[in-house]
């Protein structure tokens, strides 16, 4: 019962650990004993063991970074991301979607039986239903990043809020690969976070883009922003030994938010009922 979570003395990868719930996750993971690879374009602080620079929209970076990497992986966590505004919606695709595929893709091999991987969505993915034609339609591409630059250049009136795309993305396509890799004995999940206190936010509403105001018409019931901690705490606990027989789910961090709005207590702004 020391180690109930699974982590020690395992691999497990990281990306986005410089910031974020992505940092949280990282030292969570360092202080469960993993051994920690990170990815990240800026300088990860947390005392993982090996941290890499990489770009998630470059190829050539990424396929770097693989190389780099163990030959046996415990566990993948997705938490790389950028807001748009004021990342353009082609960019954001590529990082927080398409970068997430081509990796997860690449290192599916190395991942145990019994392995997992956690991504992180958002709450502003969760109205998925209505657009699943479309989310479909960008799914059934090859996962090259070429491939997605192109299609997402053909399409760029159909798509123009990449983060939001991204996100239903990122759910749809954890659903869509949990039969597949339950087949091998890898467990796939997102989780879709209400708005949390972190560098990503402050980008997301710098410069006045996005007012305080907005924002904080999708605040949890209990009226705060969630810590990056709050976060990486639900991801380490979605790929841990505890929940080891949870897959395919895209599970809302929110104290209450979607249940409200489901519920007919809340406007459903983003159309999530």
């Amino acid at each position: 019962m020391n180690d109930m979570l699974g982590y020690n003395g395992k691999n497990v990868v990281i990306t986005g650990a410089a910031s974020g719930m992505g940092k949280a996750a990282a030292q969570l993971l360092v202080d469960a004993g993993a051994q920690v690879y990170a990815l990240d374009i800026a300088e990860v602080t947390v005392p993982v063991a090996t941290a890499l620079k990489v770009d998630m929209q470059d190829a050539a970076s990424l396929e770097t970074a693989v190389n780099a990497l163990p030959r046996e992986i415990h566990a993948l966590f997705n938490c790389a991301g950028v807001p748009s505004p004021p990342f353009a919606a082609q960019e954001t695709m590529l990082i927080n979607f398409a970068g997430l595929r081509w990796l997860t893709e690449a290192l599916l091999p190395r991942i145990s039986e019994g392995g997992a991987i956690a991504s992180i969505a958002s709450t502003a993915g969760m109205g998925w239903k209505p657009n699943l034609e479309r989310v479909r339609e960008f799914l059934a591409l090859d996962n090259s990043l070429e491939t997605a630059k192109h299609w997402l250049q053909e399409n760029a009136d159909a798509v123009p809020d990449g983060y939001g795309f991204s996100k239903q993305c990122i759910i749809v396509y954890t659903m869509s690969m949990a039969g597949e890799l339950a087949q091998k004995g890898i467990r796939i999940n997102c989780i879709s976070p209400s708005p949390t206190d972190s560098a990503f936010m402050q980008q997301l509403k710098g410069e006045g883009q996005i007012p305080d105001e907005a924002v904080e018409l999708f605040l949890p019931p209990n009226g705060r922003y969630a810590s990056g901690e709050d976060m990486g705490k639900v991801m380490l606990l979605l790929n841990s030994e505890l929940a080891g027989f949870i897959s395919g789910q895209n599970l809302p961090v929110d104290f209450g938010y979607c249940a409200e709005v489901v519920m007919g207590q809340r406007d459903d702004l983003m159309g999530l009922a």
